[in-house]
C-alpha cells in the first residue's frame, strides 16, 4: 500500500513538472491596445497611448517610405528623371558658341577614375535632352526635367558632365568658367511620390582631367566648391577635356524596403509616444508587436487610419 501511495505521488509530481515545462515553452501572443487623438493636425504632434505593450514594438507611420505594405518591397516601377543647373561666364570669341557642354552616360565604364578607362569606355552623348547655360553671366540655367527611363538597366550606370573647350585666350577665344549645380536623379512612383536615387553628394562625383594641364590646380579641371563644381578654363592656351563622372548609379528599380520605427525593446517600458505629420492626408498606421523567447515568437499587427488636417 505504501508503495502504491509513493508511486502515486511520484507520478503526480512528474505531471506537475511536465506541465510547468510545457507552460514555460508557450510564447504569449501580444495583446496590446492603442489609443490616440482623432483630431490630428499637420505640424502638431499626435499623442499615442499604449496599454500592455509587448516586448518589442515598431511603428509604421503610413507616410511615404514608412508604409507597412512596402516592408518586403525590393523593386519599384516608375519613371527615372534627371535634372541639374549650370552657369557660364567670361567666355569670349568663338568659345561663346563652341558648345563646350556635354551630358554623357556609360554602362561599361569601370569606375576607376583613370584617364585610360574613361577613354576606353563607351559613352553615349545625350546632351540634346537637356538645356545648358550659354549666356555670359553667372545666372543659373535649369536643365529641365529629363526622362531617362529608357536607360534603365541592371548594370551600374555612370553619368558625366563633360567640358570639351578648344578656345585660346591669346586668339581672343577665352574658354570661360563653367559651373555645375543641383544634380537630382529620382524614380517617380506616381504623380506625388518619388524616391531619390542620387544628388550632388550621394553617391557623389569624381573629376577626371583628360586634356589640359595647369600649374595652378584651381584652373583647367573640375573643383568642388561648397555645394557645386567649377571648371575654370579662362587662361587656357590649349584644349580642355574635363569630365565630372558620377559614382555608379542604380537604374534597375531596386529599392530598399520600408522600415518601421522601433519604439521599444524587451527591457523598456512604453506607455505613450508622439509623432508629428508634416502634411495633411489620410495615413494607414501600423503597429507591429512581438513577444519572443528561446522557444519562438508571436506577433500581432494592429492597423488604424488617421486623418490629418
Amino acid at each position: 500500500m505504501k508503495n502504491q501511495k509513493y508511486l502515486f505521488w511520484i507520478i503526480l509530481l512528474f505531471i506537475i513538472v511536465f506541465q510547468s515545462c510545457e507552460d514555460s515553452e508557450v510564447v504569449e501572443t501580444p495583446n496590446f491596445t492603442i489609443s490616440y487623438d482623432m483630431q490630428a493636425k499637420a505640424g502638431e504632434p499626435v499623442e499615442f497611448s499604449i496599454v500592455n505593450s509587448p516586448q518589442f514594438l515598431s511603428f509604421f507611420s503610413g507616410e511615404f517610405g514608412k508604409e507597412y505594405k512596402n516592408k518586403d518591397r525590393t523593386k519599384a516601377e516608375g519613371d527615372f528623371t534627371v535634372s541639374f543647373e549650370t552657369s557660364r561666364h567670361y567666355q569670349d570669341g568663338d568659345s561663346r558658341l563652341d558648345g563646350a557642354w556635354r551630358f554623357m552616360y556609360s554602362t561599361d565604364y569601370t569606375g576607376s577614375g583613370s584617364v585610360a578607362d574613361v577613354e576606353a569606355a563607351t559613352w553615349v552623348n545625350i546632351s540634346d535632352r537637356v538645356t545648358f547655360a550659354t549666356e555670359r553671366t553667372y545666372n543659373k540655367t535649369f536643365s529641365g526635367i529629363t526622362d531617362i527611363t529608357d536607360l534603365s538597366t541592371d548594370k551600374p550606370v555612370y553619368m558625366a558632365i563633360r567640358i570639351l573647350a578648344e578656345g585660346k585666350k591669346t586668339e581672343g577665344n577665352r574658354q570661360g568658367i563653367f559651373d555645375f549645380f543641383s544634380f537630382n536623379l529620382t524614380l517617380a512612383l506616381d504623380q506625388t511620390n518619388s524616391l531619390q536615387i542620387a544628388d550632388m553628394n550621394t553617391p557623389g562625383f569624381f573629376p577626371v582631367n583628360i586634356t589640359g594641364e595647369n600649374s595652378n590646380p584651381s584652373f583647367d579641371n573640375w573643383i568642388l566648391r561648397d555645394k557645386s563644381y567649377r571648371m575654370h578654363g579662362g587662361s587656357a592656351e590649349y584644349t580642355n577635356d574635363d569630365w565630372l563622372i558620377t559614382k555608379p548609379l542604380n537604374l534597375s528599380g531596386t529599392v530598399a524596403p520600408d522600415r518601421g520605427e522601433p519604439l521599444k525593446t524587451y527591457s523598456e517600458k512604453l506607455e505613450n509616444f508622439s509623432h508629428t505629420y508634416q502634411n495633411p492626408g489620410s495615413y494607414t498606421i501600423t503597429f507591429v508587436g512581438r513577444n519572443e523567447t528561446i522557444y519562438g515568437s508571436e506577433e500581432t499587427i494592429e492597423e488604424f487610419t488617421l486623418l490629418v488636417e
